[in-house]
């Protein structure tokens, strides 16, 4: 069940995690709007496919399945990642009175979308053995902690007896696509075999069912599991490769939806195991998919993003060996002189050549040269795409250090004066996540000059930077100068979008000197529903706990504000309420109650929580005939949340600082990408 584009009110900053009514895979979308590209290339048609693909041509033939009917789930923005706005009907090109309405990709909020899991760790927070709101032990004082046994998290025993089973049943019991994806996606996040049941033989047989979803979802449901036995990863390498095992578990050639997402899936794989043996077969796959000619440009997206997963270990020396090859690998493509078309996919290599060094690694400075002198190169005519400029300017940010002061000069000049306001924005938090002293002086120097926009990015960015100096040294005090500086805007600023960023900045930085004035903003604007939830969640962020009533206000109250709810529901997650999965349980609509929207909000905010309280009624739902499908879908999405395996979003690795503007239909469409299924 994959996730849906938002609501288009006001289109630039509203990425929450709610929008309008557009779903695959049973989830709804948490990124940018439409942001692909048109294809230049085969394996890439601008429209979701719906039929098998030939083994390389990647042409869609025959439709065997309606692809879905809701509005946005198509492919095919300019350039920019411009794209038309969610509902906009055929042939209005998202005009209204003569202007045109696109989403700004260059808000602020699409990166936090992306990124925002790192910075919240829900689950450790909802897990976490904590006083219930209310109770005796909360007046008494935290000193006394609970016995494990009143831990929220789901026990194995509740895993393996009843939320895999019941799924698996839900799945054997109905042919929608958006319960069997959402059932299968959920299984594969318990990650691990039933004891009457192996995963692999509950995914397989679906990679023949004539729906493009449930096929490639199928495939991508090996990986998130992350079960790398030889079935396993003889049929994901067989898909991924149009080979024998592929063709024979597909019924005929594997189509290109699929084998992406069987290539992702070996990414996955190689992740989630420590064995180098796995890593190298994984590898060996991808990096013949990216070395195969004309084999189409989600395919070797889905090669380099796989590559960037391999998550090797640079103090074991087969691991080196490893990871020296992929970087090879993955510098004969980005080495290759190609044109604007083929460098949108070019510009994933320097991304995946970040992961596989991080900060630090031996032989990270030639790499953090190269990048540097693109980045450079960029700006002038006739040179590489602004794609690659954007891709380059997040690797420094990931490779360089605070000591790397020419690095620090090129992202400042790239912020002052790059063309492309994208480009400059990521140069920007680039200086966030590299951090230091230059870094901090210089964002606080850019937050005093900017107007909205800007002001908006550098108080996210001194947010990052913030949090990421209290990570490296838990026992730093928090940074009184950029703390005040932030609350200071927030008392004068009226901007919506821009006040939203100055909650989350505040949140990161831990500022809470602003708390009281943001519990007042988010009382009294709760019509501005974006701005109000990201007040809930800079809270949370800071741990201010007596905003917890308060919030729960908002949540209980504003339950017809979809993108509220769920904010705010997060909020009272991050901030340990223990009490909130109770309350989101009694809003449950009653049996039979098809309110879409408020049962989406509902389950996915339970799925994020994760408590394992929500568990038999989130079942009844998931087996209520009465319910629309999609509703039962949901409920599995949120079974799935509560059971998973990880303790983020099973893809927040590949959205983490990723270039979402270099899209591909399969990487990011606003629904059916690999970075939009929850």
């Amino acid at each position: 069940m994959r996730p849906s584009p938002l609501d288009g009110l006001r289109l630039a900053g509203v990425l929450l995690f709610l929008g309008s009514l557009c779903y695959a895979h049973g989830g709804r979308y948490p990124g940018p709007g439409d942001v692909v590209p048109p294809s230049s290339g085969p394996g890439s048609p601008g429209g979701t496919p719906t039929g098998p693909t030939g083994p390389e041509t990647g042409a869609p033939s025959a439709p065997s399945a309606p692809a879905p009917t809701a509005p946005g789930t198509g492919g095919g923005g300019g350039s920019t990642g411009g794209g038309t706005p969610p509902g906009t009907p055929p042939g209005s090109a998202g005009r209204t009175g003569g202007f045109a309405l696109e989403p700004d990709l260059t808000e602020w909020t699409f990166w936090w979308e992306f990124n925002k899991d790192e910075f919240l760790r829900l689950k450790d927070a909802v897990h976490l053995d904590t006083p219930e709101t209310g109770s005796l032990e909360q007046y008494l004082g935290y000193g006394r902690r609970r016995d494990s046994h009143d831990s929220l998290k789901p026990t194995r025993e509740q895993i393996h007896a009843t939320i895999l089973p019941a799924l698996h049943r839900a799945l054997a019991g109905s042919d929608n696509r958006d319960i069997a994806t959402g059932c299968m996606v959920a299984m594969a996040k318990v990650g691990a075999d039933h004891r009457d049941f192996a995963l692999v033989d509950v995914f397989a047989p679906r990679l023949r069912r004539p729906d493009q979803e449930v096929r490639e979802t199928a495939a991508l449901a090996l990986g998130i599991a992350g079960i790398a036995g030889e079935r396993e990863l003889d049929l994901l390498e067989g898909l991924a490769r149009d080979g024998a095992q592929g063709r024979e578990a597909c019924g005929g050639a594997v189509d290109y939806r699929t084998r992406a997402f069987a290539a992702y899936g070996l990414g996955l794989q190689a992740h989630a195991h420590t064995q180098t043996a796995v890593k190298a077969r994984a590898f060996a796959a991808l990096r013949d998919l990216l070395a195969t000619p004309n084999l189409g440009r989600d395919l070797r997206v889905a090669a380099i993003q796989g590559i960037s997963l391999l998550n090797v270990d640079g103090s074991i020396e087969a691991d080196r060996a490893l990871r020296d090859e992929a970087l090879q690998a993955l510098d004969a493509y980005y080495s290759r002189p190609l044109g604007p078309g083929e460098q949108l996919i070019q510009a994933h290599c320097p991304i995946a050549i970040a992961r596989l060094l991080g900060r630090g690694a031996s032989g990270g400075g030639a790499w953090r040269d190269r990048f540097a002198a693109d980045l450079a190169a960029t700006d002038k005519p006739a040179r590489r795409s602004h794609d690659i400029a954007r891709s380059c300017a997040i690797a420094l940010g990931t490779l360089a250090t605070a000591d790397d002061t020419d690095i620090s000069t090129l992202l400042l000049d790239t912020w002052h004066d790059h063309k492309d306001v994208q480009t400059r924005c990521f140069a920007l938090m680039a200086m966030a996540r590299i951090g230091g002293a230059r870094h901090r002086a210089a964002l606080l120097h850019e937050f005093d000059r900017g107007r909205n926009h800007e002001q908006a990015w550098c108080a996210l960015a001194l947010g990052v930077l913030a949090f990421g100096e209290r990570e490296r040294d838990p026992a730093a005090r928090r940074d009184r100068t950029i703390t005040a500086t932030l609350a200071d805007a927030l008392q004068s600023r009226k901007d919506p979008s821009l006040l939203g960023a100055l909650a989350i900045g505040l949140g990161l930085a831990g500022g809470d000197e602003a708390a009281d004035h943001m519990r007042s903003m988010m009382l009294g604007n709760v019509a501005k529903e974006d701005m109000a939830g990201y007040l809930c969640v800079g809270l949370a962020l800071m741990d201010h706990r007596a905003a917890i009533e308060d919030i729960r206000a908002v949540a209980l109250k504003e339950t017809r504000r979809d993108r509220l709810l769920v904010q705010a529901a997060v909020a009272l997650g991050r901030l340990g309420d223990k009490a909130i999965a109770n309350d989101l349980l009694q809003l449950l609509p009653q049996q039979g109650e098809n309110n879409l929207a408020k049962l989406a909000a509902i389950a996915q905010a339970l799925g994020y929580i994760g408590d394992r309280r929500s568990i038999d009624a989130l079942q009844a739902l998931l087996f209520d005939a009465d319910l629309h499908p999609l509703a039962r879908g949901f409920a599995a999405v949120a079974l799935g949340g509560v059971a998973d395996k990880e303790p983020v979003p099973w893809n927040a690795k590949l959205r983490r600082d990723s270039n979402y503007r270099a899209a591909v239909e399969t990487l990011t469409n606003q629904a059916t990408g690999i970075l939009d299924i929850l």
